[in-house]
């Protein structure tokens, strides 16, 4: 016995002086390395596991280890009984489009662990593509010039030193501002956004003047479209209360009147819901311990406790201070909880619910549902079962729970955003069952006075009874599927009579990269979107055409700046469309606005922006660069093979990528 416990003593000792296992991951041309160093040090049940964007797995004969795919985002490495001091896995698999596309978030897993340990990890990137010829063409279509006092975003439709006979009736949002020779300043404007949005209009003539007294202005202005939106992912990674708030404040700056939060979906619950507080211990947490949390998200984060962005939620209080601090702005907030796809926070929380109380009334997932089906971000377990009296139980208590929220905080509520988007083909077996359930939805909303809003799916309705429904309660579908010869559909869905809102996946979605450097942090799966394509928005007036709103889904974000970088300048073009149907200025002209008054402005507030990478070209034996940004300084690297470019205002510098 004694010597027992000595050896077992000996392994714990020996145990805590080696060294950790850490991950070495090499990028390869379609095939990859992961190397996992110390590897001595493991247990004997160990399992490591990571997180990626989906993508097929082969693992290649000679390996040293296993590769599972263990659903959606997130892989396990499994040991083949090898000892040795690293083990060697190579696998096939796509060719990496983005670096932030390799595996990430590395867990190591044990009986010993169970709810495991984070690995350090290194990597080895393939050299960088050669794109300097392409941002220099890019650069050069670019030519910033001096900009008027008048040229903020968006554009006044009316700026003279001679006043305008005023129309008869003016649209929501319109507004006046008169300055007469003396300094004398008059604003007139109908209601309270248009007052809002003149008095945002002075501060910014005020900041453009550099002190100059402004004298001899007069502006007319208003909204040519009712619906100026932008989404926020907050379900797959989410951005904190104070951080929202300053993204408000940017998105006010511009003169956005919707913010569409984006509270659930498979990878979170992100609000507080009176009763259940399994949505928020549960969906709103991340653990290889479903007791805990989730399944670790597309950060790879394993533990519920960390500051990591895939962790977190808003307390009903929070949510009442968004509301409240958003309408002082102008700004509704249209809350979305995805159904009845892209529902597994909600199902795995409500199962965990069930599990405590022993109440199935909220139950969302029949267990003996045989269907077999995967969804676009590879869940095999995201639908909810509609045809459970139980599952629109849960709805109206959702709806409910809001509807008291905004009455508390004494702001409009628009619409509940209901998603509707992405059931996978094989769900239920049958496809009517989807109009049945939003045919059931609009019951709920009826009932209760509120508006919905859905994504393009909810209106793809075939039977007319539920069309009827839908057209009497429905606020805004959002269109978003417009890249592949589908920009004419969100005319097709107002012709049809739904309100719709301009989201193009190809114009207005900020989680597509600004191009092909494989440094950004972004997707790529509808093309790039640079720093002035979404003002071309194919976006025109027409009855039942409400708006256009800019989308940032969070896969790939990691931090608030990523949420910035993101969306500045991309999507602002989205903004002065929304404001002017009419496109108003070139691209270039637009770039120098942003150059000039907004750059600066975003530095002193803190907020992260894209600058375009530095060109580079040969001209008869003669090396030349260019910036889109007049006065950057450009710094190359000793090999001529990269280059950076480096924007500064008064206040600090920023710096390309590279």
């Amino acid at each position: 016995m004694k010597s027992s416990k000595f050896a077992a003593l000996l392994l714990l000792l020996a145990s805590c002086t080696a060294p950790s296992p850490q991950i070495f991951w090499r990028e390869g041309a379609g095939v990859h390395e992961i190397v996992v160093r110390n590897a001595r040090s493991l247990p004997e049940d160990w399992t490591i596991w990571f997180s990626q964007m989906p993508a097929a797995v082969e693992v290649l004969e000679g390996s040293d280890a296993t590769i599972e795919q263990h659903q959606a985002n997130l892989y396990k490495i499994r040991p083949l009984g090898i000892r040795a001091d690293s083990l060697t896995v190579r696998y096939r698999s796509d060719a990496l489009k983005r670096r932030s596309w390799a595996p990430e978030g590395f867990v190591l897993q044990s009986s010993a662990s169970p709810c495991g340990k984070p690995l350090k990890a290194e990597y080895e990137f393939l050299p960088l593509e050669a794109d300097a010829e392409q941002w220099y063409r890019y650069n050069s279509s670019l030519k910033v010039k001096p900009v008027a006092l008048y040229d903020i975003i968006p554009a006044p439709k009316r700026a003279a030193r001679e006043a305008f006979a005023h129309c008869a009736s003016h649209p929501q949002g319109w507004y006046s501002i008169a300055i007469d020779s003396a300094g004398e300043v008059e604003i007139e404007s109908d209601d309270a956004d248009g007052r809002f949005y003149a008095e945002l209009t002075l501060k910014q003539l005020l900041r453009n003047s550099g002190g100059t007294p402004l004298r001899d202005i007069y502006i007319e202005d208003w909204p040519d479209f009712q619906y100026r939106g932008y989404m926020l992912d907050v379900a797959r990674n989410f951005t904190s209360l104070a951080d929202l708030k300053k993204l408000i404040d940017v998105l006010a700056r511009y003169k956005v009147n919707y913010l569409h939060l984006h509270l659930a979906d498979d990878e979170g619950w992100r609000i507080e819901i009176d009763g259940i507080p399994e949505l928020t211990s549960i969906g709103a947490f991340h653990s290889l311990d479903p007791e805990k949390g989730l399944q670790p998200s597309y950060d790879g984060c394993a533990d519920p406790s960390s500051k990591a962005l895939s962790n977190g939620y808003y307390t009903r209080e929070d949510f009442i201070d968004i509301l409240r601090y958003a309408w002082e702005r102008r700004i509704r907030v249209i809350p979305e909880f995805d159904t009845p796809g892209h529902s597994r926070a909600a199902i795995y929380a409500m199962k965990a619910y069930e599990r405590r109380t022993g109440d199935s009334s909220l139950k969302l997932q029949d267990e003996s549902d045989a269907s077999v089906y995967e969804s676009a971000q590879g869940y095999t377990d995201n639908v909810m079962s509609v045809d459970m009296e139980s599952v629109y139980s849960f709805i109206e208590r959702i709806f409910d729970c809001f509807i008291g929220i905004y009455a508390d905080a004494s702001v409009p509520l628009a619409a509940i955003h209901i998603g509707g988007d992405e059931v996978p083909a094989g769900a239920w077996n049958s496809r009517d069952l989807h109009e049945i359930f939003l045919g059931r939805v609009a019951d709920i909303a009826l009932s209760r006075g509120v508006k919905i809003a859905g994504w393009q799916e909810v209106v793809a309705c075939s039977d007319p009874v539920v069309a009827g429904k839908l057209k009497a309660v429905l606020f805004m579908n959002n269109v978003w599927n417009t890249a592949w010869g589908g920009s004419e559909l969100p005319y097709e869905n107002a012709a049809k009579g739904y309100p719709t809102v301009l989201s193009n996946v190809d114009y207005t979605y900020a989680d597509q990269a600004y191009s092909s450097n494989k440094e950004e942090r972004a997707h790529s799966w509808a093309g790039y979107i640079d720093d002035t394509k979404s003002l071309a928005l194919p976006l025109r007036k027409m009855d039942n055409i409400i708006g256009a709103q800019a989308q940032l889904f969070t896969e790939t974000v990691r931090s608030f700046e990523d949420v910035c970088y993101n969306s500045f300048p991309k999507i602002v073009g989205v903004f002065e469309r929304a404001w002017n149907a009419e496109c108003r200025r070139t691209p270039s002209e637009f770039y120098s606005s942003i150059v000039q008054f907004e750059m600066p402005w975003w530095e002193e507030q803190g907020i992260c922006f894209h600058i375009p990478q530095p060109g580079m070209i040969m001209v008869d034996g003669e090396l030349k660069t260019n910036s889109a940004i007049p006065g950057a300084k450009i710094e190359i690297s000793p090999n001529g093979r990269q280059a950076r470019a480096t924007y500064c205002s008064a206040r600090s510098c920023t710096s390309t990528l590279r």
